[in-house]
């Protein structure tokens, strides 16, 4: 069972709602409201692309993005790159499908139950994130190490019926947890819910990995576990809807688009202290992680290992086996189908050799 606590005015999704909603039916008709375009370049010339931000661009996360818009390697490609927010995964997958927005960096659960449980139109054309960038956080007095540890606990989430949600069943899943035995309650993502943890009135809340670093600076006591430790699903993958990929219009733009992002992120890689990468998202953009040089620098190091965590020679490609590993933990979970051929909700070609 979920509860909610009045600290949080985050809406509540049922999961059986959730799961309907991130699958959705390849009859969507009409694109879901955005927020109004915010243009990567400063002449806002070439051909225009939109990429759907499913969270706000205040977060290191799309450090790929910001440095190709701050570094001009989207104008470089020709591309005038529109980022717009959405809210959540759930709309920017309808707008996809619907042909309104050319790509999103969506989770591979996400895409994984869209095309397995309701056929939508989408394909991921490349992973950015290798591994689950949420975190579990607990307390010194009483940490949760392993999923064994979340038996007979209360876990904060961010919002129910999410994808927070879906990876803590995951990881209760490969530990053999009953997830019955586990209560929720929606904490919100508020600075101080590691607060409610200390207070005791909660076990472990799931924080952003931007979250974790911040804590393991300021607060000793806090225990941070990583469930990429144990489960493999959890990727962030850039999606584009069939339609617009078999198009060859559409097809050149995204590779394009994905050309850009690989040049950003060798120009990240290359720069191992983070000092010219911060240099150049600060020349355009500012939010408050960037006033924190030595927190942005710990956020953007786990970042780069995370892009590099299925080896160096598959940044940004999708691992066939990772993949199949991801589909098979949804499937024994009860979360999707089983008896379904994943691979062909993924390809490579546009990364080229």
């Amino acid at each position: 069972m979920t509860t909610t606590f009045p600290i949080s005015s985050t809406p509540g999704m049922s999961r059986r709602r959730f799961l309907h909603r991130a699958g959705l039916a390849a009859t969507v008709g009409a694109a879901a409201v955005v927020v109004p375009a915010c243009s990567s370049g400063a002449g806002g010339g070439g051909d225009r692309v939109t990429f759907l931000n499913v969270l706000p661009l205040e977060t290191l996360s799309f450090t790929p993005e910001l440095v190709a818009s701050a570094g001009g390697h989207f104008a470089r490609e020709g591309l005038d790159v529109q980022f717009q927010t959405t809210r959540g995964s759930a709309q920017a997958i309808q707008t996809l499908i619907a042909g309104s927005a050319l790509v999103s960096r969506i989770g591979d659960i996400e895409t994984m139950i869209a095309v397995g449980t309701r056929n939508a139109p989408l394909v991921n054309v490349s992973t950015m994130l290798q591994q689950v960038t949420v975190r579990m956080v607990s307390a010194a007095s009483a940490p949760i190490r392993t999923p064994a540890d979340f038996a007979g606990k209360t876990i904060g989430l961010p919002s129910e019926g999410g994808t927070s949600e879906t990876t803590l069943d995951l990881v209760l899943a490969r530990g053999g947890v009953d997830p019955a035995t586990v209560q929720r309650q929606v904490v919100g993502v508020a600075p101080g819910v590691f607060d409610l943890v200390a207070q005791g009135r909660i076990a472990a809340y799931i924080a952003s990995l931007d979250t974790s670093e911040q804590l393991r600076r300021q607060r000793p006591d806090a225990v941070v576990f990583n469930p990429a430790d144990v489960i493999a699903s959890g990727a962030q993958v850039y999606a584009t809807s069939r339609p617009q990929l078999d198009d060859p219009r559409g097809r050149d733009l995204m590779t394009r688009y994905l050309r850009a992002i690989r040049s950003s992120v060798n120009t990240v890689l290359a720069d191992p202290t983070g000092d010219q990468t911060l240099a150049t998202i600060r020349s355009r953009f500012d939010f408050p992680i960037l006033q924190d040089t030595e927190l942005a620098k710990a956020s953007l190091a786990a970042y780069t290992a995370n892009w590099q965590a299925a080896g160096p020679q598959n940044v940004m490609r999708t691992d066939p086996a990772r993949w199949q590993a991801g589909y098979a933990e949804l499937s024994s979970a009860g979360i999707m189908p089983g008896g379904l051929q994943p691979d062909p909700w993924f390809t490579n070609e546009l990364l080229g050799s």
